[in-house]
């Protein structure tokens, strides 16, 4: 039983936690969200995030929240999810199995309808993440190869579904996510360093000998167009998730693989072609609650957000100038997207709770039936 379905089995009455505002539960029960979907259809934004229920025996999958927290439907998933892409121009996304994954699935943004699950290649195994092209036509899946313990990056055309047609490398290794930068043909990959291999799981093979990136690749030719690493007192740090920054470059977060008994700062941000990455400034305060680990990075153009699960705060910094702006807690709090006055989070305890861009929190929601998975993604419809 990992960390999260523990903490589900702690999220009851007994466990405590803050009242709710207006002392209501949000939801009419799990088995009405389930076979009774409301559509989502409408103007504003939707929020979709991956779920356990939380009972003893969790099941899976995603659901679909406006930005006050109400569940609008959920869609089960084969197995637990991770990341999940809006496909642009259409009212549908897709969702991805978490590390190491042997699934993607697909459905409708209108009420959580799935389309047909789509399988790994034998010899591969998805990372928990991907993004669409532009144009919504071909999907990049992060993958491991593992025969050749590389990172690669899944080709899908999404017009015909799903099929794979090809791969390109990442040119790093253990990839999680990536994304489709601004100028919507290179795609920033997070390498986190690390080797796995589906016959230990999630084990971690060379700690040792750990190589973590920055990469950005040509998403039409696979061609390395620039890789950077941390500096080498910090490559006990394997990089993992990414957000997309308005001056062309991206912020990203670290997991420390390879602790060496010292704070280590965890968050930064680069920019294509500008040479080595910048460290962000945080309080040593708050580099001991992060305990070493970055679960979810987003940003809304003028700060950067990024979440510790572990360390149950969420930090936020000034985008441009990587400065230390704030922190606001939240146990088990992991997902964060904007909301246009900040961003919104959510939390394994079921919390669904805005967060403003002074770190502040606003009125927590709770929706007792869930315990929220790592990523909470925003979708303007």
């Amino acid at each position: 039983m990992d960390r999260r379905n523990i903490l589900g089995l702690l999220a009851g009455p007994a466990f405590g936690g803050r009242l709710i505002a207006g002392g209501r539960l949000l939801g009419g029960g799990l088995l009405a969200m389930l076979t009774g979907k409301t559509h989502a259809a409408g103007n504003g934004a939707i929020y979709l995030n991956a779920y356990a229920t939380a009972g003893a025996e969790p099941s899976y999958g995603v659901a679909a929240l406006n930005p006050a927290g109400k569940v609008l439907f959920t869609t089960p998933t084969p197995g637990r999810a991770h990341g999940i892409t809006p496909r642009p121009g259409m009212a549908e996304a897709v969702v991805f199995a978490r590390r190491p994954g042997r699934w993607l699935l697909t459905l409708s943004l209108a009420d959580g309808t799935p389309g047909p699950v789509v399988r790994a290649p034998d010899d591969r195994r998805f990372t928990g993440h991907g993004d669409y092209s532009a144009d919504g036509r071909t999907l990049y899946v992060a993958e491991d190869d593992v025969p050749r313990e590389e990172g690669a990056i899944g080709v899908y055309d999404a017009t015909d579904n799903y099929r794979r047609i090809g791969a390109i490398p990442t040119h790093g290794l253990g990839p999680h996510e990536l994304v489709l930068m601004q100028d919507g043909s290179t795609l920033a990959v997070a390498n986190g360093g690390v080797i796995t291999h589906p016959d230990t799981g999630r084990a971690k093979l060379n700690l040792d000998s750990m190589d973590a990136s920055l990469t950005y690749v040509e998403a039409a030719t696979g061609r390395l167009l620039d890789k950077v690493r941390l500096p080498e007192e910090h490559s006990n740090l394997g990089i993992r998730h990414i957000a997309l920054l308005d001056d062309g470059g991206i912020a990203f977060g670290t997991q420390d693989e390879r602790p060496i008994g010292m704070l280590q700062p965890l968050t930064g941000a680069h920019r294509p072609g500008s040479g080595s990455v910048r460290l962000f400034d945080t309080p040593e305060d708050v580099l001991s609650r992060l305990q070493g680990y970055i679960g979810s990075v987003a940003s809304d153009g003028r700060t950067v957000a990024a979440s510790s699960p572990l360390g149950g705060i969420i930090g936020l910094w000034d985008a441009a100038t990587g400065a230390w702006l704030g922190s606001t807690a939240l146990a088990d709090g992991c997902g964060l997207a904007p909301n246009g006055e900040g961003y919104l989070a959510t939390s394994g305890l079921g919390v669904i709770e805005p967060v403003s861009n002074t770190a502040e929190a606003g009125p927590e929601r709770r929706a007792p039936e869930f315990r929220w998975d790592n990523h909470l993604t925003r979708r303007v419809v």
